[in-house]
């Protein structure tokens, strides 16, 4: 399913490394474990999510792929218009706000996190009165 074909081309140990390690950082990242017998929505967003992640972790193990992507400008200037780059360390940190600065990641991530509802343990309904 990859979009990289170096990433394609892989040895099958390689990936599979990968992949464990990918569904590692979101089972830490969500707070849960996801079982063969999620829902079939469930097991295709934690699916794309490990295919995000199996490509974020290849790209950021391979500097020379990094600096290749990013060569070696600053920014460019034409006319008004101007486009400064990060350099590699500050593109190593997602934004504020961001896990790992692909949205699409983050907000499944965001929406499978495990959040703990404290909620009618030892509540009381009101008084209980027996009326005549």
């Amino acid at each position: 399913m990859t979009t990289f074909e170096e990433v394609a081309a892989l040895d099958s140990g390689v990936i599979q490394r990968l992949i464990d390690r990918a569904d590692s950082w979101i089972r830490r990242a969500t707070g849960r474990v996801f079982t063969e017998d999620a829902d079939e929505y469930i097991r295709q967003d934690i699916q794309v999510a490990s295919l995000m992640l199996v490509e974020y972790l290849w790209y950021w193990d391979n500097p020379e792929i990094r600096e290749t992507t990013m060569g070696p400008y600053d920014g460019e200037r034409l006319g008004s218009y101007s486009v400064g780059y990060k350099n590699l360390n500050q593109m190593e940190q997602a934004m504020p706000g961001e896990e790992t600065g692909i949205k699409e990641l983050d907000q499944i991530l965001k929406s499978y996190r495990y959040k703990p509802s404290i909620g009618n343990i030892f509540r009381v309904s009101g008084p209980s009165r027996d009326e005549v």
